[in-house]
This record gives structure tokens, sequence and C-alpha cells, in this order.
């Protein structure tokens, strides 16, 4: 079993469990079924700013590296990539300021969108951090919302 840390991407072969703990982070996986290839980004914010190196940590620059990594170097098809996403909670009262997590998600959705990689299952917003763990080898992810059940994307 893979931990994948805040700001952190994965990418591994079946057979391969990945896990993260998610708030208002968004867990992106990517899945190829067919060459039973996946990878589990924990992305931080929307948009990167600044100097921060670390391109992994931001939607807008960790996710078309992880699109580009999971083809060009894990040996994903593109074609058959889908994607599931997880997270995006609003953890903190903001008193009306910007919802970190709403916004990591619209902007990992037109992400998505834009480079035409379909998501076949979410669980995103509420109030309470998940858990979730991806099975490279089914393309299954078990979430669990602190408090609630488990259920299988």
């Amino acid at each position: 079993m893979i931990t994948v840390g805040v700001g952190d991407l994965k990418i591994t072969q079946a057979p391969s469990i990945l896990k993260t703990l998610l708030g208002s982070c968004i867990g992106v996986v990517l899945h190829d079924p067919v060459k039973r290839i996946g990878g589990l980004l924990h992305i931080m914010l929307p948009k990167k700013n600044g100097t921060d190196l670390k391109i992994t940590k931001y939607a807008n620059t960790g996710l078309p590296y992880f699109i580009y990594q999971m083809v060009t170097h894990a040996g994903a098809t593109r074609g058959a990539l889908y994607a599931k996403i997880f997270g995006g909670a609003k953890m903190f009262e903001t008193n009306g300021l910007l919802n970190i997590g709403e916004s990591n998600e619209l902007e990992v959705r037109r992400i998505l969108k834009d480079e035409g990689i379909r998501i076949v299952a979410s669980r995103t917003g509420g109030t309470k951090g998940y858990n979730i763990v991806f099975d490279t080898g089914t393309g299954d992810v078990t979430c669990r919302i602190f408090g609630e059940a488990t259920v299988i994307y």
C-alpha cells in the first residue's frame, strides 16, 4: 500500500494500492483499465502562483503533468484513461470568503474536460474529511467520509 501525501503524485501498475486522506484537497485518480496502470494526485490548491517549484500541489500545473506522466512515462493509453475525483470539502468557515474545496473541484473538472478525460465517478463537497483507497488492478476506489459508511466507486 502506497501513501500519497499532500501535493504528491504516485503512478504504479497493478497490483498496487494507493491511498490518501483529503479535506479541501482533491484526490484525482487516473486509470487505464486495459494496461492496469493507475495514479493518484493529491491537489492542494486550484492554481499555482508564485515561485513554488512543487507543481503537483496545484490543479492547473499538476493535472496536465499527471496526464503526461501517465502516458509518456508509465505507458498508459490516453484514450483509455478515465478519472475519479474525491474531496473538496469545506473544512473551515471562511465568512463568505473563497471556498478552497469548491475552487479545487471546479478547476479539476475544467482541466479534465479540456483534456478530454471523462470523470466516471466523484464524491466531493461536504464538511468532513475523506479517506480514499485506490486499487490499480480493478480501478475501484473505496471512499470513507469520516462518520459515514464506506462506499466503493
